[in-house]
């Protein structure tokens, strides 16, 4: 949640508006730097249901978020991020 810091995963910090696969100093893969995908809620809420049928191709290890509620609570933290 650090700005400008790597982990496991791209730092989220400012991930509103930012197009996915754009934050430098992350190996993304093909599939999610070409998606044309930008954050918001409905792409992050998309994208928490199923990451792998959003956006095939993506390396990212994650099922998803099957409860909507839960979904939408990590969406709206997501968006506070700074």
């Amino acid at each position: 949640m650090e700005a400008g810091r790597t982990v496991f995963g791209p730092s989220l910090a400012g991930v509103a508006g930012r197009r996915a696969g754009s934050l430098p100093g992350y190996n993304y893969s093909a599939a999610l730097r070409s998606s044309g995908l930008t954050w918001n809620a409905a792409t992050l809420d998309r994208w928490l249901t199923a990451p792998q049928r959003t956006v095939p191709g993506t390396k990212m290890p994650f099922a998803g978020i099957p409860d909507p509620a839960r979904r939408k609570q990590v969406v709206d933290y997501l968006l506070t991020l700074r």
